[in-house]
Order: structure tokens, then sequence, then C-alpha cells
């Protein structure tokens, strides 16, 4: 007999879930009993797994001292704007950043178009530009608008 691949007992433990939630068509719940008879590491998920099921579903449920509330639809098209926005700062200073270091730098030769960091004038001052106002929009996200 040979060897069991392991994507066969990754695909047979994605099987084993389901059958445990009770979604597997009857030929795939015949080869996880195939599989599951043969191998003998995806027999232990199985029983380590179906005990976990078990002892989270006889879990009684809990109830919550706050009220979980979804954000609204405004909130979600202001985070995409937001996203937005940093994303075109940051594409116009890296794109002026280019410019700049193209149209007042000096003639370019051979050496310079070797060395793509030459056209940059301060990156690690833009960096530490960008950490830091990635860091006020994480701490006032109100300030981030």
């Amino acid at each position: 007999m040979g060897q069991i691949h392991l994507d066969t007992c990754e695909r047979m433990r994605e099987l084993f879930s389901a059958a445990l939630d009770g979604e597997l068509s009857e030929l795939d719940d015949a080869r996880l009993e195939a599989h599951l008879a043969m191998c003998a590491g995806c027999r232990a998920y199985a029983d380590t797994t179906a005990a976990a099921a078990r002892l989270v579903r006889a879990a009684p449920l809990e109830d919550l001292d706050m009220q979980i509330v979804v954000p609204g639809r405004r909130l979600a098209v202001a985070r995409r704007l937001q996203v937005t926005a940093a994303a075109a700062a940051v594409v116009a200073t890296a794109g002026l950043s280019v410019a700049l270091g193209t149209l007042t730098g000096p003639s370019a030769t051979h050496e310079h178009r070797a060395t793509p960091s030459a056209k940059l004038r301060f990156p690690d001052q833009e960096l530490r530009m960008l950490e830091r106002a990635s860091q006020t929009a994480r701490s006032h996200p109100r300030l981030a608008l």
C-alpha cells in the first residue's frame, strides 16, 4: 500500500469538519470513512475534533452585558473614503518625490540610473511622516476623516 499524501489528509480533515455539521454527501462520507480506516493521524484528529465539538455544543450560551452594534452603511462608506484618500496620498507623495528628484537632480547619467534610490531625496523622512500619520489615524479615528 502506498503512502498517504498530506494534501489528502488535509482534504479529509476538511470533509470531517463538514461531517460534524451534517453537511457531507454520501460519496464524501464514504471517502472519509475509508480514509479514517487507513490513516491513524486523521483518526486521532477526528476523535479530538469531535470531542471539542461536543464540548462547545454542550456549553451554555452566555448572556452579554453589552449590546453588539453592527456599523451602519455611512461608517463603511467613510472608512472606504479614508482608505482611498490614504492610498492617493501615498501615490501622490511617491510620484512627487520621484518627479522632484528627477527634475532638480543632476543630469541623468548611467551611474544614476543604476541606483533607483538616488531619485528619492529623503525616503526615510517620508516613511517617518507616513508612520506618524497612520499612528495619528489609529489613535484619533475622527481626525483621520
